[in-house]
């Protein structure tokens, strides 16, 4: 799993890899605060990377932490992206409008990445989502919605099902006009 989002700074950060289950087919999740309030933020650019089955699920929740408790919940989310039950996905949460696509046969990782365009209110202006196959959810590509990119974002939430490897980790790095976090 990856992600990268834009915004201003410079600094590494290494987060903590996804909590270890003591069960093989669990739940595990984990937090990353982030800002996307400043001026000059002008993208903002996902890479999630997992190995697809049709049991396991791999979702990213972008959010407002309101209760300001460092979890984001169901309520606070606004956009959630990602893998579940052998299929792609991309929620707008406030709508519960969610769109699916399936997944070509693949060995090994798979990945789902986007990349978002805006302009200095954080409005969409472009928009690609790609996969392992090539381009996917193109239907986003001719007219961004405004859910894909938020200026009240603070926290994404990383959350994993089913069996995964354990060789995991979370990279937070602020360089320039970008904010990236990598998940895998």
């Amino acid at each position: 799993m990856a992600y990268a989002a834009a915004t201003l700074a410079s600094a590494r950060i290494e987060v903590s890899a996804l909590p270890a289950s003591e069960y093989a087919d669990t739940e595990v999740s984990t937090n990353v605060a982030f800002r996307t309030s400043r001026r000059g933020v002008k993208a903002l650019d996902v890479r999630i990377e997992y190995t697809g089955s049709e049991s396991n699920c791999v979702e990213m929740a972008f959010g407002r932490d309101t209760d300001g408790n460092g979890d984001l919940s169901a309520e606070e989310t606004r956009l959630l992206l990602g893998w579940r039950g052998g299929r792609r996905f991309v929620e707008d949460v406030a709508s519960d409008d969610r769109v699916y696509e399936d997944a070509e046969p693949a060995s090994g990782r798979r990945f789902l990445a986007l990349s978002v365009t805006t302009d200095g209110d954080l409005v969409p202006r472009t928009a690609a989502f790609t996969c392992e196959s090539g381009p996917c959810f193109a239907s986003f590509a001719a007219h961004p919605p405004r859910f894909l990119c938020d200026s009240s974002w603070n926290l994404v939430k990383v959350v994993r099902r089913g069996a995964f490897a354990a060789d995991e980790w979370c990279e937070v790095e602020n360089s320039g006009p970008k904010f990236e976090l990598r998940v895998r």
